[in-house]
């Protein structure tokens, strides 16, 4: 039945026609990164911090923990798949950010994955403007998948949930030009690798985060949006507004750069509890569950 009626298992610009295919990655960088980068984020390390705070869902508030990890890695320019292989002329360094959101509402846990992969040579307008970006949330009625791929004023979209009204869907979304998404800005507005903005506020289009989008079942559309910037002793402070929606960052205006934490005016707060660098991959064996705790995590996940 579903190959006889493609149209109603996707959601494209046109009622049935050709899929939409995901925008091509430039072919060259506008430039590259700086050798201060690279001498902190080629050292073969990630960088993990946890979080801790609050989070809303179905109108109450939920005790909630976060993990952002930060690594460099190679892609392949033509798959945006992580490929180590990858010959050098195909090949595009990203400094990939995980984050993995957890919080419990009533008898059932909720666990969220946000990936964003932003290379770190200058492609588009502002620095680690995203070349892909997925999340998945699980929870005990079932799971969903959406995935972004950025391009020149568009992104292609995929959707996978489990829900009938929102089904399987593949979309190209107009953006314009220079339009930010929301979940890179916990790389962004680090500023790793010179100013966020060229060192002032920012105004344009912003594409909700895809857990937010999920979350409030809203479309996935860019909406006009402004970032300001104040500084107050060693903190920057960046405040996202984007209609009747504000977010704060709180991000270090020295050294490593970490963010500090964030609140929303839906009821968010996330305040940072440790920060570690290790090569986490690596410490999968019994008895290495110990460098948890150096990120403020319990030795074992099932304690109580």
């Amino acid at each position: 039945m579903r190959a006889l009626v493609p149209c109603l298992s996707f959601l494209l610009l046109a009622s049935c026609g050709a899929a939409p295919e995901r925008p091509s990655f430039p072919a060259r960088p506008r430039r590259t990164a700086s050798s201060e980068f690279w001498a902190r984020w080629g050292d073969g390390l990630a960088e993990l911090s946890t979080y801790r705070g609050t989070v809303s869902r179905y109108g109450e508030p939920r005790p909630a923990e976060q993990v952002l990890v930060y690594v460099t890695e190679p892609l392949d320019r033509d798959t945006l798949i992580k490929d180590d292989d990858a010959p050098r002329d195909r090949r595009v360094q990203v400094l990939k950010l995980n984050s993995m959101l957890r919080f419990q509402t009533g008898i059932y846990p909720y666990g969220v994955m946000t990936s964003v992969f932003a290379p770190v040579d200058a492609y588009y307008a502002e620095r680690f403007a995203p070349a892909k970006i997925t999340m998945s949330a699980q929870e005990w009625c079932g799971h969903v998948f959406a995935g972004v791929w950025p391009g020149q004023g568009t992104f292609f979209a995929r959707g996978l949930s489990y829900f009938a009204s929102e089904g399987e869907r593949d979309e190209l979304v107009h953006v314009g030009e220079g339009a930010l998404y929301e979940d890179a800005l916990p790389i962004q507005l680090r500023e790793l690798d010179g100013d966020f903005a060229g060192g002032g506020d920012w105004s344009g289009m912003l594409v909700p985060s895809l857990w937010r989008a999920r979350r409030d079942h809203t479309a996935l559309a860019p909406v006009r949006a402004t970032i300001t910037r104040s500084r107050e002793a060693d903190v920057t402070r960046f405040t996202l507004r984007a209609g009747d929606y504000e977010r704060v960052f709180e991000v270090e205006a020295t050294g490593a750069k970490r963010i500090l934490g964030w609140t929303t005016n839906q009821g968010e707060s996330m305040r940072v509890v440790a920060t570690d660098r290790m090569p986490y991959w690596e410490l999968n064996q019994v008895g290495e569950e110990s460098a948890r705790e150096r990120i403020g995590l319990p030795r074992d996940l099932l304690t109580p």
